[in-house]
């Protein structure tokens, strides 16, 4: 057993911690976006565009859904910019920092026929690439020599498609969802006491061998063979 000792160690202090939902609204009509029967950008084509989208999705009702396709990784959707700014809050009475944290990047629209029963295999239609951006302010305890960190956890949408009464004209109605996790950290040294790890024994795999069975003859038939003997 090793023991008990002074240790220092180098570990990221988180300083504050929240979760925010960001919403973002979007408006398209006929001639605003186009839509392909191709979920590749590079592939969207003339010949993959579907000019008559009411026409194609009649009279089945039509689900609404959203894809992120940029940035890549996902992590760089949200990030720090600017400066920041210190702010006294009165409720607190204490001052914290007000911090600008940018969303920006690309999502297609995902078009769907929501009855499956009646669509007989009709593929969904992706628009071509929309691009968003959003600037958001929070007051975060984030000192100077602090890091904002900013990871998008979930990234949604609610929408709707509606054509209108002669299938000539289309609406869609957007509510971006971006679900982020905004950490404020800074890496520092700690004095602990503990125990320097060492690794476990290793956890072996059961090993099952095969045995042979016991060797056995051929049942015979005593009662016809081999026949008994004769006294002489």
């Amino acid at each position: 057993m090793s023991k008990v000792e002074r240790l220092c160690i180098k570990v990221p202090k988180v300083y504050d911690w929240i979760t925010h939902q960001a919403e973002k609204e979007f408006q398209f009509e006929v001639g605003d976006i186009d839509f392909f029967t191709e979920e590749d950008p590079e592939d969207q084509t003339t010949d993959t565009l579907v000019d008559d989208i009411c026409d194609y999705f009649l009279p089945n009702s039509v689900k609404v859904s959203c894809v992120l396709i940029a940035p890549e990784p996902p992590e760089e959707l949200c990030a720090e910019v600017g400066d920041r700014k210190d702010v006294h809050v009165e409720e607190y009475d204490t001052v914290l920092q007000l911090v600008n944290i940018q969303k920006q990047g690309q999502f297609q629209i995902v078009l769907e026929a929501k009855d499956n029963y009646k669509n007989n295999g009709l593929a969904p239609l992706f628009s071509e690439p929309i691009n968003f951006f959003k600037i958001e302010k929070f007051l975060l305890c984030a000192p100077p020599g602090t890091d904002v960190l900013c990871h998008v956890y979930d990234f949604d949408c609610e929408g709707s498609f509606v054509c209108n009464g002669d299938g000539t004209e289309w609406t869609i109605d957007l509510l971006l969802l971006i679900c982020q996790s905004i950490q404020v950290e800074a890496e520092v040294k700690i004095d602990i006491e503990g125990k320097i790890c060492k690794p476990r024994p290793e956890i072996l795999l059961p090993v099952r061998r095969k045995k042979c069975p016991d060797f056995k003859f051929p049942e015979q038939c005593p009662e016809v063979f081999p026949r008994p003997h004769k006294p002489h």
